[in-house]
């Protein structure tokens, strides 16, 4: 039943975000000018706004293309390299347990990475139904796939590697902390929990955060509007992203020329699709009028989930800040050849 509810959540949510798209649409066609110059805002106070040619690489899912995903393995690929795969921001997910556990996980249920529905007898089991301990028995790499093999499926009980299993994110954080030497990483951290438990979330991440003095070094961020609205209201020292209502506002001021200051803007950067979206033959959210407006309102632009060079070329080139990838060696290695 909780599965069903919350489906039919998501699927309201959906609804209202494709409603207030209807004015956009109605707006469509820019496809942006290449010839249009990237302006420059020395005085920016927005530590997430770049420098032109010089974009962020964030890990998307911890590097979800390169090792299973959200998993302390896929760190461990990342910081053992010695930051030699480019990375400078490592984006995971994060959802709250039944024992108020914070733990990494991108869907609201286990099935999608793991053995879950073997495991429990059932599918749809929620993050927030178990505990921590309970989730102890899944293989989060029960479905990672590269080049056409499942390296990981099967592995049951005490086969399974302590870095597949479900992860706390302190557990994470410290890790990269105690093991990442003199690299100084970012992150990117986003809150999948809804409702009440996504409220506990926000809160037990904040602990995180203050506890280990990351607040000048995260970004987080979440769908959910409540979830949003607690952010803002509870902790605004925290630097976040635009929630979808904001994201849409902010592009409906764009494509009308409007002062985006009448709104007062509370967030630091935008993180959108591109190439990915549905929507990317209707709406080209990377173009270079768009990211200069972003900037002059002290915003930075932030794409995901970027997977071809090309793409990485293109946002490059147009002055994107970020780029968010499963596949952080070939982002890298792009945006080294722009320069």
């Amino acid at each position: 039943m909780a599965a069903i509810f919350l489906t039919l959540k998501n699927i309201w949510h959906g609804f209202v975000s494709v409603f207030m798209l209807i004015p956009i649409l109605l707006t469509m066609g820019n496809a942006g000018d290449p010839d249009t110059p990237v302006e420059s805002y020395p005085d920016s106070t927005n530590p997430y706004i770049r420098e032109y040619l010089d974009p962020d690489i964030s890990a998307h899912r911890s590097g979800a293309g390169i090792a299973p995903q959200n998993t302390l393995m896929a760190f461990e690929n990342i910081i053992e390299q010695g930051g030699s795969l480019g990375v400078d921001t490592l984006e995971f997910d994060v959802q709250i347990t039944a024992d108020g556990e914070l733990i990494l996980l991108h869907d609201l249920t286990y099935d999608g990475t793991s053995n879950a529905v073997e495991a429990f007898g059932k599918d749809n089991v929620l993050a927030s139904s178990i505990t921590f301990e309970e989730a102890q028995v899944l293989n989060m790499g029960e479905n990672f796939k590269v080049d056409g093999e499942y390296p990981y499926r099967g592995l049951r009980g005490d086969d399974i590697p302590y870095n597949l299993k479900v992860v706390k994110c302190d557990t994470v954080i410290d890790y990269i902390e105690a093991n990442c030497g003199d690299k100084v990483y970012n992150y990117v951290i986003e809150i999948k929990s809804i409702g009440s438990n996504g409220k506990k979330a926000v809160d037990r991440l904040y602990e995180i955060i203050t506890e280990r003095n990351l607040e000048n070094r995260v970004i987080w961020s979440t769908f959910a509007p409540d979830v949003s609205g607690y952010m803002k209201s509870k902790h605004p020292e925290i630097a976040r992203t635009a929630d979808a209502i904001e994201a849409v506002q902010f592009y409906f001021y764009f494509r009308n020329g409007w002062n985006l200051q009448d709104v007062k803007p509370s967030y630091v950067a935008l993180q959108i699709p591109y190439g990915s979206s549905a929507l990317d033959n209707l709406i080209n959210l990377g173009t270079r009028e768009m990211i200069n407006y972003a900037h002059k309102n002290n915003i930075a632009l932030q794409y995901w989930t970027i997977n071809s060079a090309e793409e990485v070329r293109l946002l490059t080139q147009n002055g994107a800040d970020c780029i968010m990838t499963d596949y952080p060696q070939m982002a890298a290695d792009t945006v080294k050849s722009c320069k």
